[in-house]
């Protein structure tokens, strides 16, 4: 299962360029820095090869936490489109 098919990406990200963009290209970019707001979101920064996007993951309570852990275990990777083993989670 991917990662970006059991939680809700941003749909705007703050772009190195100081805007807002929707749709940015960011499914190539690494993971570099996680922020936690609250029990259902998660704040990420990835890096791009024109610079650092800054949005946002919501993750529904019952994969929250699995979500966090594998997030924190790939850190400098491309997460977006990356599997995810939610076997001991969804039944």
């Amino acid at each position: 299962m991917k990662i970006k098919d059991i939680t809700e990406w941003s749909q705007r990200w703050s772009t190195p360029r100081g805007t807002m963009e929707a749709n940015a290209a960011v499914a190539d970019g690494v993971l570099v820095d996680l922020s936690l707001w609250g029990t259902s979101i998660i704040g990420v920064a990835v890096q791009c090869s024109d610079g650092r996007y800054f949005g946002s993951i919501r993750a529904t309570s019952n994969v929250y936490d699995h979500v966090l852990e594998f997030l924190k275990h790939n850190h400098g990777r491309e997460v977006m489109d990356a599997d995810i083993d939610m076997s001991d989670v969804i039944r």
